[in-house]
């Protein structure tokens, strides 16, 4: 018979046995889930797009020619009716970066934004219009201070509106955004931004992946973009860069400010909000206030402030009209 020294040897020999296999598959599946960070790149680009194919072309191959490489394009079409599919197929045919999909009904311009998001695996994401494009070290300076800087979440660079005369001749002009927001106290920061938001250009910079994902996104409400940018300023700094990397297309075929309604009845794309609406989005802001990860004082700072600015919507309005009218006189 055996003795129980001799069990308790076997005992041993078994469970040693065992943990070395547990610790190698462990060092297995480690192995693999490094390779699959590794793999992933540094930013995301999501570009959403709806009927793009006029100016899609330069819009993707100022992306492709950044001096920025570590990066994946996520095309999302929103159910295109033009020759967007067949373009972006071929981009995506001769670039391994290119991730091309397709909704198979259009689900509207908020939650075809979302969806490019929800798409990308980068530690950092950028979204991209299909008639904007981008200076070649547009992504290089942002990321540069987003790698030294973890205080910060959104960098963008500065900015250039390209318009139309009423001849049809393309006219650009600089155009300056003040976002650059590196005060401690968060409240001082979501202030100045909602005080100083006119276009949202700052949504187009690169943002932090991980604060992204702490926001609501963008809600199927007008303005709701803004609200979201809104809620990244609670979450960290937002730095400009004082170069102009960045070309917008401002006229009534892509921005929701001058598009007419039948543009944006094709693209599903809500244009004013209506009264109920504006009360959804003010309460949106209080939530999201309340929700941050930031000091009480801090959050009643901000809700005092947007009960003040409830009141002050109407004169805002009317500045902000007063100042669209000017852009299409400009633009027509």
């Amino acid at each position: 018979m055996m003795t129980s020294l001799a069990w308790l040897m076997i005992y041993l020999e078994g469970s040693i046995k065992l943990a070395l296999t547990l610790i190698e598959v462990t060092s297995l599946k480690l192995e693999s889930v490094q390779n699959i960070q590794s793999a992933s790149p540094l930013l995301s680009v999501g570009l959403p797009v709806y009927n793009g194919a006029k100016w899609i072309i330069d819009a993707i191959e100022s992306i492709l020619e950044q001096s920025f490489t570590d990066f994946e394009l996520i095309i999302v079409d929103n159910a295109s009716t033009d020759e967007t599919e067949a373009i972006c197929r071929d981009f995506a045919a001769r670039d391994t970066r290119i991730k091309y999909h397709r909704n198979p009904d259009n689900i509207g311009l908020f939650k075809n934004f979302d969806r490019a998001f929800e798409l990308s695996t980068g530690q950092y994401f950028k979204w991209a219009a299909d008639s904007d494009f981008c200076l070649e070290h547009f992504f290089e300076k942002c990321i540069v201070i987003l790698d030294t800087r973890p205080d910060v979440v959104l960098v963008y660079p500065q900015a250039y509106l390209l318009m139309l005369d009423p001849r049809g001749e393309e006219i650009i002009s600089e155009y300056f955004d003040d976002f650059n927001l590196e005060d401690e106290r968060p409240s001082e920061r979501f202030i100045k931004y909602l005080n100083r938001e006119k276009i949202n250009n700052a949504m187009h910079g690169i943002i932090r992946s991980s604060a992204l994902r702490k926001t609501s996104l963008i809600r199927p409400l007008p303005g709701s973009d803004i609200s979201m940018v809104a809620e990244l300023t609670l979450l960290g700094k937002f730095v400009e860069v004082p170069e102009r990397l960045f070309v917008r297309r401002f006229d009534a075929q892509t921005s929701t400010l001058l598009m007419s309604k039948e543009i944006a009845k094709q693209r599903k794309t809500p244009l004013g909000a209506s009264l109920a609406q504006k009360i959804d989005l003010h309460t949106y802001r209080f939530i999201s206030t309340c929700k941050a990860p930031i000091s009480i004082a801090e959050k009643w700072r901000i809700c005092f402030y947007l009960m003040r600015r409830f009141t002050w919507l109407r004169h805002k309005i009317l500045r902000k009209t007063l100042w669209l009218i000017t852009l299409k006189r400009q633009a027509f």
